[in-house]
């Protein structure tokens, strides 16, 4: 039995150590959506094969997200903080949702998709818990001139879990932005 556990094992690790070496846009969490789909919002993307209230988040390994619409229309946008690692400063933005805004003069450019307050994920996809922000999440787009755009997921309380790769700037989450 020992000598199928320890094959298993290995390349297991090197599955998952072969992800974290490769390009940040060769990531499931940092895929570039089709360019036919670049622009658009991902509920039309995906109208039709998905019932109301769900949409497949682009770049995620295909997992989709079901919020009902009462999480959905309680939240506008999102609040996010940008530091400048080499000088220590920073700048919050409010972001609204399906909407892109530039982050100051550093280039950068956020659209935000989806906004999550007590994000879970399970077998049957995305979804929140509660619409309480006891673990908010966002779905982002961040864009800088030159540069493949990343598409992932901004975590408030977990900032270090997938993070915006940058050399200079951090994008981090600080809330969502109630619609009332």
């Amino acid at each position: 039995m020992r000598r199928f556990i320890l094959p298993l094992l290995a390349l297991a690790l090197i599955g998952c150590g072969s992800r974290d070496k490769a390009a940040p846009a060769a990531s499931a969490a940092q895929a570039t959506p089709a360019p036919s789909h670049a622009n658009m919002p991902a509920d039309d993307v995906h109208a039709g094969l998905m019932a109301p209230g769900q949409t497949k988040h682009e770049g995620s390994l295909n997992t989709e997200i079901h919020l009902s619409d009462a999480v959905r229309n309680a939240w506008r946008g999102i609040k996010v903080r940008i530091v400048d690692t080499s000088s220590g400063n920073a700048q919050e933005f409010d972001v609204p949702l399906g909407q892109t805004e530039a982050l100051g003069d550093s280039g950068l450019s956020l659209t935000a998709k989806t906004f999550i307050p007590d994000f879970v994920m399970d077998p049957s996809g995305i979804t929140s818990r509660s619409d309480e922000p006891n673990n908010p999440a966002a779905s982002v787009v961040i864009t800088e001139e030159g540069k493949d755009p990343y598409t992932g997921w901004l975590f408030a309380a977990l900032p270090d879990i997938h993070p915006f790769p940058h050399d200079r700037y951090q994008v981090l989450l600080v809330e969502g932005l109630p619609a009332s």
